[in-house]
């Protein structure tokens, strides 16, 4: 084992025991940024101002890691500082990179940080007119976007694609041979937000690329929390506590480039709220729980990724007639809402939909690692489940992942009721709650993609 504290020699300890060739990969490193460059709506809290916003807390950026050379079907790892990332978005990535390269999809994951202080990303959870006080005087306009806003989140959301496609192109041509390692700490500010003293997910996966010489490139890290530190009172345009962890990370590795992706957090938020030291206090705590890693005997990964995935159909439990939307357009709720814009869908001779189309990508790096990335906001459950199942020293989780839909809550939750099974499922423009099936769907497509080596 390696006992040093220094990372370059923690990296030619673990060298030593390898031949150089076993040890490197090739990896690329990138770094954008996607910082608006007009005043745009915010994302993520139905009680924000309704006002577009220039102020800039934190610099949002898209990074991405690049595994493989050419002819070992390379992948990329893209991270994005935003509330989520549509399917329509990652689709002409994967297509333009698919072109253009050879990447194939199921190689490409594009990761958001769920952010509450990005622009807005184009679900119905972020065109909604929420107006008034909540709960005494809580309603919604029926009024489009102004123009001007509407065209700014347009261009804004155009140019994250353009700059998805840079930034994957940029850490392909940067690939060279690295020493690719990985490790789990914890965390602990994350608390379940639902129930009092319940499960959480404090894992704190890591993964670190260094030169031969152990120089730190980059270092990606992984927790399960909300990206709710700073409320809705804060219109700024910000990172929250991911983006203030990443610049605390890089602070103190000058020249090396973090990430941060996100776990199941669908029902965690962090364990005080609303200032500015909270934020900081919890990206302080997870940079100083990566130095200690990154000064371990983390286990050395050999090879690239080999990716698989695969589209499920998740069921609703009810799509409502066109007199049951009638009636519900009566309700002032987010329900009521969404009935009157399903109505006028339906009137236009669209069908709603009976169950929402889900991706599920597996990544195993040897039988060393397995990546499972997830679409949408998904609650904690899965981790407990898929981690007892395969192993919680081989899995990382990572959520937010390829295409954030809506909430994924599982059959307790769903049991339960409350806003992640129910009421969310309007915000984010879908026609009812799940039906209780949808985990076992899920577990079951993830147990379809796993190989053999985990099973």
């Amino acid at each position: 084992m390696c006992n040093t504290t220094n990372i370059k020699s923690v990296a030619a300890c673990n060298q030593s025991h390898h031949t150089e060739k076993d040890n490197m990969m090739e990896v690329g490193v990138a770094r954008i940024d996607i910082t608006p460059n007009t005043p745009v709506r915010l994302s993520g809290f139905g009680a924000r101002e309704k006002l577009e916003t220039d102020r800039i807390l934190h610099n949002l950026s898209a990074k991405a890691l690049a595994f493989g050379a050419d002819a070992e079907n390379p992948s990329l790892f893209i991270t994005v500082d935003l509330l989520g990332i549509q399917w329509r978005i990652t689709e002409q990535l994967v297509r333009k990179l698919g072109a253009s390269t050879g990447v194939k999809p199921e190689q490409i994951v594009v990761s958001a940080s769920h952010t509450h202080g990005g622009p807005e990303i184009g679900n119905l959870i972020n065109h909604l007119q929420c107006r008034g006080d909540y709960p005494t005087d809580y309603h919604f306009s029926d009024s489009l976007l102004a123009l001007d806003q509407l065209i700014h989140l347009a261009e804004f959301n155009e140019q994250v694609l353009e700059k998805l496609e840079k930034v994957a192109l940029a850490a392909l041509e940067d690939r060279k041979p690295a020493l690719v390692a990985w490790g789990q700490g914890t965390a602990s500010f994350a608390e379940n937000r639902r129930t009092e003293g319940g499960p959480v997910d404090r894992s704190m996966p890591l993964l670190r690329v260094t030169d031969a010489d152990g120089t730190l490139r980059a270092v990606l890290v992984n927790y399960a929390c909300h990206g709710i530190a700073l409320g809705p009172e804060v219109n700024e345009i910000h990172g929250d506590w991911m983006g203030e962890a990443q610049l605390a990370i890089e602070k103190r590795y000058p020249g090396a480039i973090a990430l941060i992706a996100i776990g199941c957090a669908g029902d965690a938020h962090p364990i005080q709220q609303g200032k500015i030291a909270y934020l900081r206090a919890y990206a302080k705590e997870i940079a100083d729980n990566t130095d200690k890693l990154l000064k371990t005997d983390l286990q050395p990964l050999h090879t690239a990724p080999i990716g698989r995935m695969k589209w499920t159909r998740l069921p609703f439990q009810k799509v409502a007639s066109v007199r049951e939307l009638i009636d519900m357009t009566r309700d002032s709720t987010i329900q009521g809402y969404y009935a009157r814009l399903a109505l006028y869908r339906v009137q236009r001779g669209e069908m709603l939909p009976t169950a929402l189309d889900y991706p599920i990508q597996t990544w195993t790096f040897d039988d060393k690692m397995m990546m499972i990335n997830m679409g949408g906001e998904v609650v904690v459950d899965y981790a407990i489940k898929l981690k007892n199942a395969f192993g919680a020293d081989r899995v990382w989780i990572n959520a937010y992942s390829n295409d954030v839909s809506c909430y994924i809550p599982s059959k307790r939750i769903l049991r339960e009721g409350g806003y992640e099974a129910d009421a969310s499922m309007y915000w984010y423009n879908m026609p009812s709650p799940f039906s209780e099936e949808v985990e076992d769907i899920i577990v079951n497509t993830v147990y379809e993609l796993v190989p053999s080596g985990f099973k």
